[in-house]
């Protein structure tokens, strides 16, 4: 009898102890992350960031930054955490970034932000892009559009535009009233250079395609650089009840624009890339 006695003695006296306190880490083991990464121009997509944290770091949270217009908003901007030590992203845009992660030991512990910034060269020009080349949105969001020129050498210049966005009218329609010229429009038109830009662009029949036209002046300027020429919203459509985002796409057609280089007499081109945009649609029952 005296065995059952000794051990609910022993359950009682073992039930009363005070649970263990874990001490916080000391400050050699606060996590630390260092950015293995090296090159800071990606000339092609996707791209990898890799860092290195110490084992007490168990988690890491990062955060990637368009850093040359922050006010559009990406999908990437937000926090992201992981257990790997990295990240890789595609659909970045031309221009620079800021990389930041940190490590968490626990809720209460985090290290030091470090920060890596580098660049995406990844469209050689000239070429026609879809700015921002990738976004994230619900149905029934509307969403802003910028066609770009993309390194229009300045020994050339594009004098004749005429360019089409085709859509998919079960994913967007167009907002009619949205469009405005783009900021590269306004810098030459500022210039003194002639500029022949609609008001307004024209649609198909069906509106599942908007035409831009433009005629630059004929005395040897052009439209040239970086820069974006028209700005156009959409309205998402589409409507996603998968468990991925539904990926959805802004499509470019620019067979009549044309560059024409320094020769004599000048000579035609054709922009030789065009890049879509990219819609990412997410689940409907998330919103």
């Amino acid at each position: 009898m005296r065995k059952p006695y000794l051990l609910i003695l022993a359950i009682f006296f073992f039930s009363c102890e005070e649970p263990p306190v874990f001490e916080a880490p000391d400050p050699v083991d606060t996590p630390v992350v260092a950015i293995q990464t090296i090159e800071t121009t990606f000339t092609a997509l996707p791209i990898m960031i890799e860092w290195e944290g110490i084992v007490n770091s168990r988690k890491f949270v990062y955060k990637l930054q368009y850093t040359d217009d922050p006010s559009i908003v990406h999908s990437w901007n937000e926090l992201d955490t992981t257990n790997a030590t990295s990240a890789t992203f595609d659909n970045l845009d031309e221009g620079n970034y800021t990389f930041s992660v940190f490590g968490l030991y626990n809720q209460d512990v985090i290290g030091n932000v470090e920060n890596f910034s580098f660049a995406v060269d990844a469209i050689q020009g000239p070429a026609l892009r879809i700015y921002p080349l990738y976004q994230s949105a619900n149905t029934g969001d509307e969403i802003d559009v910028y066609l770009y020129f993309e390194d229009v050498p300045n020994n050339s210049s594009a004098r004749g535009v005429h360019v089409d966005i085709e859509i998919d009218l079960s994913e967007f329609s167009f907002v009619p009233e949205s469009y405005t010229k783009g900021a590269l429009i306004t810098q030459y038109a500022d210039n003194g250079t002639t500029i022949l830009w609609p008001s307004s662009p024209q649609y198909n029949s069906d509106n599942s395609a908007m035409s831009i036209d433009g005629v630059v002046s004929n005395d040897g300027s052009g439209l040239w650089g970086t820069g974006p020429i028209a700005k156009f919203s959409l309205r998402v459509e589409a409507n996603n009840t998968s468990s991925e985002d539904k990926i959805c796409e802004i499509k470019i057609k620019s067979e009549d624009v044309l560059i024409y280089d320094s020769q004599e007499p000048p000579q035609q081109i054709q922009f030789p890339m065009h890049v879509n945009g990219v819609i990412a649609v997410k689940n409907t029952t998330d919103q």
